[in-house]
């Protein structure tokens, strides 16, 4: 179809510097050539099966529906509304009848007909025109409106016909309707079109459609991939070679394609994982991979197993297995906290390195999703390695040393920042990036798109707080409508947060259903889904056995300081390692500040108030220290480690004795996995002889009165009370006793959580207020998550119109970003710079490799280097300093310059004197390596 003069006169892109512009046809052929090209090479089996499902199972049909919505998503700038924005090219449309007036501002309301909404009325008035019904006809003109992330809002508003002059009429309606004609012909969806006008088009098809129409814009749109045009009025020559070019040189990676899975478990893993000498496949390992065999559809796989016993690799197994038999190209692995992420992030780098020495198809492309990312060395590689296209990376081993990796997949550059990265092949970050997917922000319909292809991992599923589990629960329904395999990875959950979690993920697949859930008893367990049920399988231990006795502490719950220093004299007076975990890091570091007197040199400190680099540095020495035997070479004779909760999960650690406030039941029973977890080697000497048999004492609670007394803070602001007298209830009949790892796992758990009464009958009556307030506070917090959340996908026939309606923006992966999908205030972060008496800025000196001085510019923007070294001084604060008045303050000592630093613009300068004070909104603060961030009453 030959296009009118008018017709190619309409302009998608003003002139550049060297005059040439972009006509909408030609951007509308490149876009659906582009979206063609990615429906036959990017997108994973698994989508595309979706897509055609809706259209009777018709891939063509898909493919063409793809083409021609991508081809004419830009629609909307055939109209006055957008055409007036460029006086010389309207000039030129003007000239072949295509009216608007002279000049913007006779065009006062133009802003209601954005190029967006525009298109989507056009579409659905030209639908409407081939005989359908206009009910149905929403559902595609929608993925016009939303191709700029945000699907409208009302749909009635504003009509072609009311407006005619935003939208034009006489030659208007004419160019606008060659251009949809040319462009059905183009993409083969003429021979369509009457069937489709009955169908009821899921949201699931919109969202999906919309993302792909939007990737294919961004590359349309990149005029270094795509030139623009030369002359006043091109001929519309169709080049199919122009995007083929272009696509050659962006060069996105292809999906993972799993290939032969051997059928030997040992073999497989062999394969696989990096296993020490000897090393057998544990029974809940080979019973995941049998399961993930015998599923008879997409669904939601549990994993529950003791510390220790290889979910993790359970995991991966299992993904791999129902990715090559449901047409999955990726995996996301999600995880509580920012340390766990980057610790499996180097594991599932060495996972997909094994798997593309085994001529598997990787794919290619890998993020790391956290605000944290930018530090981590081997991401860092890996993005080198993405622009330059090689994945072979330079990273330091130990001081001095240098050794060359070659890595399977890179992080492809095209794949990066916050609305692309979670397309990449493989994703590992914290659950904020997944929970993100049912926050309403603009271009979610991208990260549904980078969900939807993938088997999603859930590690450490238990971690969340009410309001996250109600995110939590709306992304799983979101997952089984898009028929995504997710594997959730647990010690153990409470049964009825297990059949919530089921359910959820059922009434995605299947809203009419009502699926039936049984009662379950057995340790370890593997849960499953399938459409109307779930299935249980009771797995073997491993033989993996660790007795624990189980005391009180003694001592007052706010001050058992003097208990715990005589306890420490007894059992390390012949050596040992202990670990004192407190729940807050008050208390930290006032337990700390008292060892030290009586233990000098013999105290660590570890907590979340420390800046990046000095966490990454702090992990790095509890594992040289007190990691598995094959790591921790020189463990000391005898230490005392205390830390906040930052120790329950990630770290691979190893402790003869342990003290631990009081928690609730499932992460006391995680802190007790910190004791001895691994067999002494020959690099080790046998545990102390006070500390051979395992050891845990019970703080921050007081068991001698009734109801027991609990540490106030973690009472009222960390746990709840509930949770606490719980947890003191079911350890109660151990103390003296001992508790059994794993087989008292799940009892414990189920007993703590359940609805069954708890502790002795004189505690009932607190128990009974507690509780009713903590329910009170659970259903508070779960109704406020909703305020943002996405609702369920609606029925077939309905539109993503309002789909995102009272968006939160943007999402981000720093800590403002975080608190969008966390219950209240994000933490203000901050970089933590040193002043000296001349008023010069440094690093902290420790941070160098010779301890001198780094000076950081106060009138200048950094270099990215330099940038890259500050940001490494990053610090959260504590929520107390998350006010205005602090805010502004620290804004307010931070250099204008840094505006223009990629790295650190979003960080304000916390400036301590050469002994690490500063203040804060009236308060005193001080910062050193060993310690942290410590603060003082108001001034």
């Amino acid at each position: 179809m030959v296009l009118s003069e008018a017709a190619r006169s309409v302009w998608a892109k003003s002139p550049n510097d060297a005059g040439e512009w972009l006509p909408l046809w030609q951007h509308m052929d490149d876009s659906a050539d582009i979206a063609g090209y990615l429906f036959d090479r990017w997108l994973v089996p698994s989508v595309v099966e979706l897509l055609a499902e809706e259209l009777g199972g018709d891939r063509g049909a898909a493919r063409c529906a793809v083409r021609f919505l991508a081809g004419v998503h830009d629609l909307g700038k055939a109209t006055p509304a957008f055409a007036i924005q460029h006086e010389g090219l309207a000039q030129r449309m003007r000239e072949r009848g295509l009216y608007m007036p002279l000049v913007r501002r006779e065009m006062v309301d133009r802003q209601l007909a954005h190029h967006t909404v525009a298109g989507h009325h056009l579409l659905i008035r030209w639908l409407v025109d081939q005989g359908w019904s206009r009910r149905w006809a929403v559902a595609w003109g929608v993925v016009l409106g939303g191709h700029h992330g945000a699907p409208p809002d009302e749909d009635d508003y504003l009509l072609p016909d009311s407006y005619p002059h935003l939208f034009g009429e006489g030659v208007w309606v004419q160019v606008q309707r060659e251009l949809l004609c040319r462009m059905a012909e183009r993409a083969g969806v003429l021979d369509y079109l009457d069937g489709w006008g009955q169908l009821r088009l899921s949201v699931r098809f919109q969202v999906l459609v919309t993302g792909i129409v939007i990737v294919s814009d961004w590359i349309a749109s990149n005029e270094d991939l795509l030139g623009f045009l030369t002359g006043d009025l091109p001929e519309d020559v169709d080049d199919p070679q122009r995007s083929g070019r272009a696509l050659a040189a962006l060069a996105l990676p292809m999906p993972w394609t799993p290939s032969v899975i051997p059928d030997e478990v040992s073999e497989f893993f062999a394969t696989r994982f990096s296993l020490p000498p000897g090393a057998a496949v544990r029974p809940v390992q080979a019973e995941a991979c049998d399961v993930a065999r015998a599923m008879s559809e997409p669904g939601l796989l549990i994993i529950e197993a003791p510390m220790g016993e290889g979910k993790t690799e359970a995991a991966l197994a299992a993904a791999e297995i129902m990715a090559q038999r449901w047409g999955a190209g990726g995996l996301m692995v999600a995880l509580p906290t920012q340390a766990t992420s980057d610790a499996m992030f180097d594991r599932v780098v060495g996972w997909l390195d094994r798997l593309g020495a085994d001529d598997h198809q990787v794919g290619g492309s890998i993020t790391l999703g956290h605000g944290k990312a930018r530090l981590n060395r081997l991401f860092q590689g890996l993005v080198q390695a993405g622009k330059g296209g090689r994945a072979e990376i330079d990273c330091d081993h130990g001081l001095g040393s240098k050794t060359v990796a070659r890595h399977a997949v890179t992080a492809h550059s095209w794949l990066s920042g916050r609305k692309k990265a979670q397309l990449a092949n493989f994703s590992v970050g914290t659950i904020d990036q997944l929970l993100f997917a049912a926050l309403k922000s603009r271009h979610l319909m991208l990260r549904h798109l980078g969900l939807a292809g993938k088997v999603v991992v859930l590690d450490e599923v238990h971690a969340y707080d009410a309001y996250m589990n109600s995110y939590l629960t709306k992304v799983l329904t979101w997952l089984g409508a898009y028929r995504v395999p997710v594997i959730a990875l647990s010690a153990t959950l409470p049964a009825e947060r297990r059949q919530e979690l089921m359910r959820a993920y059922q009434r995605g697949v299947d809203r009419n259903v009502v699926p039936s859930v049984s009662d379950v008893v057995g340790y370890p367990i593997l849960s499953w889904t399938t459409r109307e049920s779930v299935q249980h399988r009771r797995v073997e231990p491993s033989g993996r056995r660790n007795s624990v006795q189980v005391s009180s502490l003694g001592g007052r719950v706010d001050d058992d300081v003097d208990a715990l220093v005589a306890l420490l004299k007894e059992k390390l007076s012949g050596g040992g390692c202990v670990l004192v975990i407190r729940n807050t890091v008050r208390r930290v570091l006032a337990t700390a500040a008292a060892l030290e007197h009586h233990f000098p040199g013999e105290v660590t400190v570890v907590h979340a108030r420390f800046i990046a680099a000095d966490r990454m540095r702090k992990d790095a020495e509890l594992l040289d220290r007190f990691g598995s035997p094959d790591r921790a070479q020189h463990r000391p004779d005898r230490h005392i480690v205390v830390a906040s909760q930052v120790v329950e999960q990630s770290l691979d650690i190893d402790f003869d004795l342990l003290v631990t406030d009081l928690a609730p039941i499932d992460l006391i029973l995680q802190r007790m996995g910190r004791l001895h977890r691994h067999q002494r080697g020959a690099h080790q000497a046998e545990r102390p002889p006070r500390l051979r048999s395992a050891q845990a004492y019970i703080a921050g609670v007081d068991f001698t009165v009734s109801p027991p007394e609990l540490e106030p803070s973690a009472a009222r602001y960390v746990y709840g009370e509930y949770p606490l007298l719980r947890a003191a209830a079911v350890l109660l009949p151990h103390l003296g006793q001992t508790i059994s790892l794993p087989d008292d796992i799940a009892p414990l758990v189920q007993h703590a959580y359940g609805t069954q009464p708890a502790g002795p009958e004189s505690w009932q009556d607190a128990m009974s207020t507690a509780r009713q307030r903590w329910r009170d506070r659970c259903a508070t917090r779960a109704a406020n998550a909703e305020t943002f959340q996405l609702k369920d996908p609606a029925r077939p026939g309905n539109s993503l119109v309002g789909w995102i309606a009272a968006d939160i923006g943007e999402t981000e992966d720093d800590a403002q970003g975080q608190g969008q999908v966390r219950d209240g205030a994000p933490n203000l972060e901050v970089v933590v710079i040193q002043q000296d008496a001349d008023g010069d800025w440094f690093i902290p000196s420790w941070l160098s490799e010779d301890h001198s001085h780094v000076r950081v510019p106060q009138g200048l923007t950094p270099s990215d280097h330099l940038a890259q070294v500050i940001a490494t001084c990053s610090l959260r604060l504590p929520l107390e300093f998350s006010t205005e008045q602090a805010e502004r303050e620290l804004w307010a000592a931070t250099p204008e310059e840094w505006e223009f630093s990629p790295l650190i613009y979003r960080l304000p300068a916390l400036v301590l004197d050469q002994d690490g004070f500063g203040e804060i909104a009236d308060r005193t603060v001080r910062y050193a390596r060993d310690s942290g961030l410590e603060f003082s009453d108001r001034l």
